[in-house]
């Protein structure tokens, strides 16, 4: 089996570079392709993503999609004299690009739905990452066991370390959660609380500017009245900063095409077609590779500018 891995941190490319600048046999995961997700037999070539111009909460997230293209075939094409070939390219560490990952490294257990400890994993996860964490699963022991395995992810994301990790960090971030991910196939790993807290910064009329330190801060947000949200996820080393937008579902009112565009606006000189505000229709967030130069005060002003 030849399947590796490739971490390019925060770097996207268009559909056309992809099979341009990659060799064959490559497959691009969760936003690293600034596109919808497409197939190239010649190649062959694949991007696997639900985030560009997607209908969030009807598309299936990465990690579902690898999993039904894996059941439906996907090695049976990439496989180079007979042997599994795939070259992985990713730009993010989160759990769905964590877990598909560990699919496509681990098909074979994949195929024929064998494992239920998988399909569940799977298709929990789909739900909670198509619709941004916010699905109400409630506090079982399942979700326990989730917190547990996305541990690592999620403890360096609340600490800002994610904007800053290199190629290493992020490959040696995503092995750890992969490793949890065995162990709770194999032997059902640990258990953790969720934590459900986040500090409200400001905002405006139906949303609010926050800062989220747990993995089960959406739903506590949820809890409390706020369905649309700008997150402040982390200041950058360079001054810049990284935010995501969201709202609980499309049934929110909360226009996030209409902010992706008035906010490339504001900040063309930083804006390129690989590196500018954009995402579904129901998540999405500031360009990947620079971040933006809005403070949160100003993002602040510009959302409630937009939304009245």
């Amino acid at each position: 089996m030849n399947i590796n891995l490739i971490v390019e941190p925060r770097k996207t490319y268009s559909w056309d570079e992809f099979k341009t600048k990659k060799p064959e046999f490559s497959i691009s995961l969760d936003g690293f392709v600034n596109d919808k997700t497409q197939r190239e037999e010649k190649g062959p070539y694949a991007n696997f993503d639900h985030h560009m111009d997607a209908d969030r909460g009807s598309t299936l997230s990465t990690c579902m999609q690898v999993y039904e293209e894996i059941n439906m075939g996907l090695f049976d094409t990439f496989r180079k004299n007979g042997i599994p070939t795939a070259h992985i390219y990713v730009n993010d560490p989160d759990e769905d690009t964590c877990l598909s990952w560990w699919e496509l490294k681990h098909h074979e257990l994949v195929r024929d739905h064998g494992n239920p400890r998988i399909n569940r994993l799977v298709t929990i996860e789909d739900k909670l990452d198509r619709h941004a964490g916010g699905y109400p699963l409630g506090e079982t022991k399942f979700r326990r066991q989730m917190a547990w395995i996305f541990q690592p992810y999620n403890e360096d994301r609340f600490q800002g370390k994610i904007s800053s990790l290199d190629a290493t960090g992020m490959y040696t971030l995503i092995e750890a959660v992969c490793s949890r991910i065995s162990e709770h196939i194999f032997n059902e790993g640990e258990e953790i609380s969720l934590e459900g807290h986040y500090e409200r910064l400001g905002g405006g009329a139906g949303w609010s500017l926050v800062k989220e330190t747990g993995p089960a801060s959406r739903i506590a947000m949820y809890n409390d009245g706020i369905t649309a949200y700008a997150r402040l996820v982390a200041q950058t080393n360079a001054g810049s900063y990284v935010y995501t937008l969201g709202r609980k579902s499309c049934w929110t009112r909360y226009n996030l095409p209409e902010l992706y565009n008035t906010l490339n606006e504001v900040e063309t000189e930083i804006i390129t077609p690989a590196n500018c505000w954009g995402g579904s229709n129901t998540i999405g967030g500031s360009p990947r590779e620079t971040g933006s130069k809005l403070s949160p005060e100003e993002l602040e002003k510009i959302i409630n500018k937009v939304i009245f």
